[in-house]
């Protein structure tokens, strides 16, 4: 299966250069796609992306659920992924492998999210593998893995979202919905969760109570709406997003590798040194 992983970030720029890092550190580059999608940040990360070779989109700040769907578009769209992971700048890798559970997962159930500890509380069953994952009456946003299918039958993040909060919710629960990532129980959708050897770093927040209490309502009354959402409202908005995910894909010479070309040739040089340094044998 192609691999598509999504990061998406806001005026984060030291949190987001750790969390690429690690992401390709620990991630088996065959068949992977990198990008990371920026929601308009002014401290430096865009050029801070250009400086490391890291694919990436951007546009104004839209909100979360805007700049969501940029990754996951450009991802499942363009790129034709088979699975997109999207992770929030403030969650990364711990080790190599990172990525298997959350593939058959994917293969699996076609939609999961990350078993966040602090979540123990709405557990009401399972051990956290793709094959018993557990049984969740919350859901977090921190990581979540879509297979091109579920975004194919139940479309993208609701773009009526705007600032932070209750998109994730609202938009796993239509894919619980449409069987992805979950089951109906009396009405109400009951997650699978995943467990894997990712940490989450405290963050500061850009939220503010009006826009989540805004959110929570527009959540309310879109949740037994199974409709398929594109990423955009209407003409203007499809204008505005097609025109940042052209703009992505036109300066990007290297494709959307997990490496760009200049890592992996640094990666060679710093192995062949490695080798020399230790006397082994040159290939």
């Amino acid at each position: 299966m192609k691999l598509g992983i999504g990061i998406t970030t806001y005026n984060r720029r030291d949190v987001l250069r750790e969390t690429v890092e690690r992401v390709r550190s620990f991630t088996d580059p065959e068949r992977t796609s990198l990008v990371v999608a920026d929601d308009g940040s002014t401290d430096g990360t865009v050029e801070m992306l250009r400086q490391t070779g890291t694919p990436f989109v951007t546009g104004a700040n839209m909100g979360v659920a805007w700049n969501k769907n940029r990754a996951l578009y450009l991802l499942n769209f363009r790129l034709r992924c088979d699975v997109t992971i999207l992770f929030e700048d403030d969650a990364r890798p711990r080790q190599a492998g990172w990525e298997r559970p959350w593939l058959e997962a994917a293969e699996r159930f076609g939609h999961a999210n990350c078993a966040g500890e602090w979540l123990a509380p709405y557990f009401l069953g399972g051990a956290g593998t793709p094959e018993d994952p557990i049984r969740s009456s919350c859901v977090t946003a921190q990581c979540a893995v879509f297979s091109a299918a579920a975004i194919e039958r139940s479309g993208y993040f609701d773009p009526r979202f705007r600032g932070y909060g209750h998109e994730h919710v609202e938009h796993s629960a239509r894919l619980v919905r449409h069987g992805f990532g979950g089951v109906l129980e009396q009405g109400n959708a009951v997650w699978s969760l995943i467990r894997s050897p990712i940490e989450f770093v405290p963050t500061q927040s850009f939220g503010t109570a009006e826009t989540a209490d805004r959110n929570l309502d527009l959540a309310r009354r879109l949740m037994t709406d199974q409709s398929y959402r594109a990423p955009w409202q209407d003409d203007a908005e499809m204008r505005q997003f097609l025109g940042e995910i052209d703009a992505a894909e036109a300066p990007a010479a290297s494709g959307f590798a997990l490496r760009s070309p200049d890592l992996a040739q640094a990666e060679e040089r710093a192995s062949f040194l490695a080798r020399l340094l230790n006397g082994m044998p040159q290939e």
